[in-house]
């Protein structure tokens, strides 16, 4: 079935401000904190209706900086990040892609904000391997090309509380594989502060990561 998609510029600054704050394509300037076993900043600044940067760092150096561009069916998004695993290996990663709403294909979700994630990333680094013989772990330098799909959803209870949850897929080159998933929920304390509380499951070949935190957001 082909859909006909259109690559008009998104509605005005008036629409994005009647969006909810944890929707992912929303174009707007944000300053926040979070902890999950280490601080981090994050932030970002609007340029206009349709265009934003975006960035995050944490005390350990893990980073990740991106833009955006908003269309009428959806926000594209270059971004690049670096993430540290338990098991001390690293992954740099160069990710094009971007969420489209499912309202935008004409579906009726009710009271659920669904979005499909997708995209493609290129990412290379360092895998911690455990020598059989030598009975010593060293690092194996990696690289790999990926697709990734996935579905995102928002809940609101009421105009303070909001239900998040997700997850995305991901298959590459070499038989590489991996799944995050997270969830959390997000309270309003008033239009322009949020709280949140998250959780959040990352797998692949690099290795994993398990997060439980805490976040504040300002938006201006």
């Amino acid at each position: 079935m082909a859909v006909a998609i259109c690559l008009s510029l998104a509605a005005p600054a008036t629409a994005q401000q009647e969006k909810s704050p944890e929707d992912p394509t929303k174009i707007a300037t944000k300053a926040g904190v979070s902890y999950s076993d280490e601080f981090s900043v994050s932030g970002s600044l609007a340029f206009g209706p349709v265009t934003k940067v975006n960035a995050r760092i944490s005390e350990s150096g893990q980073w990740s900086l991106g833009a955006s561009y908003l269309f009428s069916f959806g926000i594209l998004t270059f971004s690049a990040g670096k993430n540290e695993f338990d098991n001390g290996s690293e992954q740099t990663r160069y990710s094009l892609g971007g969420f489209v709403p499912l309202t935008a294909m004409g579906l009726k979700t009710g009271k659920w904000q669904l979005f499909t994630p997708f995209g493609y990333t290129y990412s290379e680094g360092t895998v911690a391997v455990t020598s059989v013989e030598l009975h010593e772990t060293f690092d194996v330098e990696v690289s790999n090309n990926s697709g990734y799909v996935g579905m995102f959803a928002i809940r609101p209870f009421n105009e303070k509380l909001t239900f998040l949850t997700g997850g995305i897929y991901t298959r590459g080159a070499d038989d590489f594989q991996g799944v995050s998933l997270g969830g959390g929920l997000s309270y309003h304390l008033t239009e322009a502060d949020t709280v949140a509380l998250f959780g959040s499951y990352v797998d692949n070949d690099f290795g994993d990561e398990q997060k439980l935190g805490v976040s504040y957001r300002h938006e201006f």
